[in-house]
């Protein structure tokens, strides 16, 4: 395994010293990339029930050690995957970039993001898994600085603010837990002998640390900032594979933790708000791309769901749902990584034809992006979850999941779990809605803005053919749906022994597309036999009361959503903006959704610290006599602290 993160490593330094010449480093970076990520694929698959470790060579602080186990295995799989695809599409897709950016800097960051996120899955020490950890958020801030616009500093300073809080939870449970085993290695973390609050103190504090990084409610405010203002190779690495890192983290040191049903009950009831407020906002925003984005927080509480009832099950000792709920997890974090990068490629197929992220600036792009078109179409089926898809399949696991432990006799699993059924659904219902308004918007109709239209045309083979790729992938992991269960109970049995799982109870994926076709059938078989009325159809411009119709008649994102937006505007705020020229020009009208918690939570607290920094500001005086001062109170309270306390 050394051999690939080494060649990661020398393909972002190569790309890097060949920043004189942005466009071959370009093909070299991404190109390599590509090739490296596919071999990388392919090794882990090969070896994934196998137990890898290497001793990082020369003379370090700790001695850092790398080990993969099956889990580990599992995820640097799905990362090299990932990784492979998004490397193709870049290397035509990043000359979109080449005015704004060195190209040779983009590559050598690429290569080195896809790195760190592998060594940050194999890192088998606290010292060497925080510095590749921050590593890994820096490199993504520094991506979503490529697309440097209006806005983007704040944007990159929100992300980077709430990823330091996730940090700073990361880095004190994981030195308690070091503490309370005596080592920084975490194969001593195995037998921790911790009292239920510590417990329950550490496991929040994980939760906290690798939640707010996977986007989970309430730290999901990043997510639209981070990926509308990213590249779309960037959004598709961080939204499909860096957010799994992080689930990856917590997984493990979850594990590490002695079980109780409150673990189940936290990630059943933070699962919860993730999956309706996730995608509730993805139902209100005009920007395609913001839809995208906060889809990422409603599939991950999907992902908490599933973690959720795993864990309930190993707290109260029953084996079978925590098999359960880890298949269902990790089998929705395989089809997220895979639609969710899908939808910010084509995401990015959509700007540089449109240069728009504005749905109701937008329609008809069928016509001439038609091949971008129907993948889009499969990945909106997969991302609402219908059949037989993969996105159907892996939530079909998870109801599953939620269903049996709902059976449980306490009041309060029954409550979570009814309620995270209920969430599963309603949430379902909303996806249908945000992606249905997507696409509507985007690729049906007619054009809004015709200098939009005019320019559009649909993007080249070797953008398309991952693509395709990602797009064969959500239908065959939905029809193959048993033997991705039967791989992923095998990794799950590798770290939940001495329990036995029967695949048998699980829905015929080939039943249901018998079925699907044959209600597809049905409705023509009725027309033929009723004589339904076969003469030619009249197409003309639907009436317009009168008026000469335009298009800008059509049904757009706004009023599409009008509804939902007024009945729940007391979560669901919003400014409107109508802009007249003169009096006989048309009047512009745009809304403008603002995030809820943003706004009470989050934006109060800027202020807050935007005062005390200015209160504080007085200590700056420019005087070298005070620093010296400051320097020397601070080593005497230093010195009182060590002599009474260590």
């Amino acid at each position: 395994m050394q051999s690939i993160y080494i060649l990661f490593l020398l393909t972002s330094l190569l790309s890097l010293l060949l920043y004189k010449k942005p466009l071959f480093a370009q093909k070299i970076g991404f190109g390599l990339a590509c090739l490296i990520s596919l071999y990388a694929a392919v090794f882990f698959f090969s070896n994934l029930h196998e137990t890898l470790m290497w001793k990082l060579p020369g003379n370090f602080i700790t001695a850092p050690t790398f080990r993969l186990d099956s889990l580990g295995m599992f995820f640097s799989f799905l990362i090299s995957l990932i990784a492979f695809a998004v490397s193709l599409y870049s290397f035509e897709y990043v000359k979109f970039y080449e005015k704004k950016a060195n190209l040779a800097v983009f590559a050598s960051l690429f290569n080195a993001f896809i790195l760190s996120m592998l060594l940050v899955v194999a890192s088998d020490g606290v010292f060497s898994f925080m510095l590749l950890w921050e590593i890994m958020t820096l490199l993504s801030a520094l991506l979503i600085l490529f697309n440097d616009g209006k806005g983007a500093a704040k944007n990159v300073m929100v992300y980077l603010g709430i990823a330091q809080i996730g940090a700073f939870c990361l880095m004190v449970a994981l030195l308690i837990m070091a503490s309370f085993a005596g080592s920084f290695e975490f194969s001593a973390f195995s037998k921790l002998n911790i009292s239920f609050g510590m417990n329950l103190t550490l496991f929040v504090l994980l939760l906290i640390g690798f939640g707010s990084k996977a986007g989970m409610f309430p730290f999901h405010v990043w997510l639209p900032m981070a990926y509308c203002q990213s590249p779309s190779n960037a959004s598709a690495l961080m939204s499909g594979v860096m957010i799994k890192v992080a689930l990856f983290a917590f997984i493990k040191f979850a594990l590490f933790l002695p079980q109780t049903v409150q673990f189940g009950y936290i990630l059943l009831f933070f699962g919860t708000l993730s999956c309706v407020f996730g995608v509730l906002y993805a139902v209100v925003s005009n920007d395609y791309k913001a839809s995208i984005a906060y889809s990422s927080c409603e599939n991950v509480g999907i992902i908490f769901l599933g973690l959720g009832a795993a864990f309930y099950g190993l707290g109260a000792h029953i084996p079978s749902l925590a098999v359960l709920g880890f298949i269902a997890a990790l089998f929705h974090i395989v089809n997220h990584a895979v639609f969710k990068s899908l939808l910010f490629m084509l995401s990015g197929n959509i700007f540089t034809a449109t240069l728009t992220r504005d749905m109701d600036a937008l329609g008809g792009l069928h016509k001439k992006m038609p091949i971008t078109s129907v993948i889009f179409f499969v990945a909106a089926l997969s991302i609402c979850a219908l059949p037989p898809l993969n996105g159907f399949a892996s939530e079909w696991v998870t109801y599953k999941a939620m269903l049996l432990g709902g059976m449980e006799p306490s009041v309060m699993s029954r409550f979570l779990f009814v309620l995270a059924v209920i969430a599963l659904a309603v949430g379902g219902a909303l996806a249908v809605m945000a992606f249905s308004k997507v696409y509507g918007a985007v690729f049906l109709g007619l054009p809004r803005d015709e200098k939009s239209y005019e320019n559009a045309q649909e993007v080249s083979n070797i953008m398309l053919t991952p693509l395709w790729i990602l797009a064969t992938f959500c239908v065959g992991l939905g029809i193959f749906m048993g033997d991705v269960i039967d791989v992923l109970s095998k990794i799950v049995l590798s770290f939940i022994p001495a329990t036995s799982f029967n695949q048998n109870e699980f829905i015929s994926m080939p039943m249901v597309i018998l079925v699907m076709l044959l209600c597809a059938i049905v409705p023509f078989v009725l027309l033929y036999l009723l004589k339904s009325n076969n003469k030619t159809v009249r197409i003309t411009d639907p009436w317009a009361c009168g008026f000469i119709y335009n298009n800008n008649m059509q049904i757009g994102s706004n009023s599409f959503t009008g509804d939902i937006r007024r009945a729940l505007s007391f979560i669901l705020r919003y400014e409107s903006e109508i802009t007249i020229d003169g009096y006989f020009s048309k009047a512009v009208y745009k809304r403008k959704i603002h995030d809820f918690f943003w706004d009470k939570l989050y934006e109060p607290i800027i202020r807050l610290v935007m005062l005390i920094a200015d209160k504080i500001g007085i200590f700056q005086n420019g005087r070298t006599n005070f620093y010296a001062g400051y320097i020397l109170v601070y080593l005497c309270m230093v010195l009182i602290f060590a002599y009474y306390y260590l």
